[in-house]
């Protein structure tokens, strides 16, 4: 990501009450992570961030697009090394990847 240029509230209509900002995205040349199954990673991603304030675990039981026991989801967590009250924007990218291929681990048993 790099900063281009600021952009005044006064340049926006409606007018914000805060200033903004113009940024450009670059996309990364190799994946930063390896995962075995990235559209169960991005599900779990969105599942973590879809309800505010929830513990991850409560935010996979709650999601409509996974089917995972709430003993799975806390297996899952305790494997992965966190905390069983951990949020999901408490993660990384890493993290969530390793979370994805623990699952799909736990749903081949």
């Amino acid at each position: 990501m790099n900063f281009c240029f600021s952009v005044s509230c006064t340049d926006i209509l409606p007018r914000p009450s805060v200033g903004s900002a113009v940024i450009r995205l670059t996309s990364h040349e190799t994946r930063p992570v390896e995962v075995d199954d990235e559209k169960l990673m991005f599900k779990i991603i969105r599942a973590s961030f879809n309800q505010r304030r929830k513990t991850l675990a409560n935010g996979l039981n709650n999601s409509p697009e996974l089917h995972y026991s709430k003993e799975q989801i806390a297996e899952a967590i305790e494997k992965l090394g966190t905390s069983p009250s951990v949020r999901g924007e408490a993660l990384t990218l890493e993290q969530f990847a390793r979370l994805a291929d623990i699952l799909l681990e736990l749903e081949g048993k």
